[in-house]
């Protein structure tokens, strides 16, 4: 139970220090003196920094964003509830709003740079557009939306979400979120049946 305590603090502490400060950014020393482990502990679960972070991406980034990327239909919604729910869940994410999405951060930083970096956020980055692709499909089967190119609109989607929080914070806000989330919907409604 004591080791567990120790890699969950790692992992905690390295998400937040990465999130903040980019891959380049974080300190190993400002890791450690958050999570109250000693270097040796660390080097115990992780080979290096690059093997905390890439668990970091794939232990903590990537549930945290799943769960923020919701795009599962519920009972009872229709395509653009679905979507209004979404952004709405979003919106009120001030630590995203406020630093960006941090799969969206470590993909400009480290996927050109390093092969294992860009193999697991290319994965993360085709989930959620699978994820949209299903649901526009979906209304297309519902003969709520005629037919377009899906999988375009879902990747069109997350890149323009992604660009829009990750914004340096003066220029990011829930507003500014919102404004682009409407602009989605708008374009969505052009393909309405």
């Amino acid at each position: 139970m004591q080791k567990k305590n120790t890699r969950t603090k790692l992992l905690n502490a390295a998400f937040l220090e990465v999130y903040i400060n980019g891959y380049h950014g974080a300190s190993t020393a400002n890791i450690l003196k958050k999570s109250k482990v000693p270097k040796g502990s660390m080097y115990h679960f992780f080979n290096s920094k690059k093997g905390l972070i890439l668990s970091v991406v794939e232990e903590n980034i990537f549930p945290k964003m799943d769960d923020f990327f919701d795009f599962t239909q519920k009972d009872g919604e229709n395509i653009f509830e679905s979507f209004e729910r979404v952004f709405k869940k979003m919106s009120a994410h001030k630590l995203i709003i406020t630093h960006g999405c941090p799969i969206h951060r470590l993909l400009v930083e480290m996927a050109p740079l390093d092969k294992e970096f860009d193999e697991i956020l290319k994965k993360i980055f085709t989930k959620f557009v699978t994820k949209i692709n299903v649901l526009l499909q979906n209304a297309i089967k519902n003969k709520e939306l005629i037919p377009f190119d899906t999988k375009a609109t879902a990747r069109f989607f997350i890149t323009s979400t992604w660009g829009e929080i990750s914004l340096p914070p003066s220029l990011s806000s829930k507003e500014s979120f919102f404004k682009n989330s409407r602009y989605f919907l708008f374009i969505l409604n052009s393909y309405k049946a």
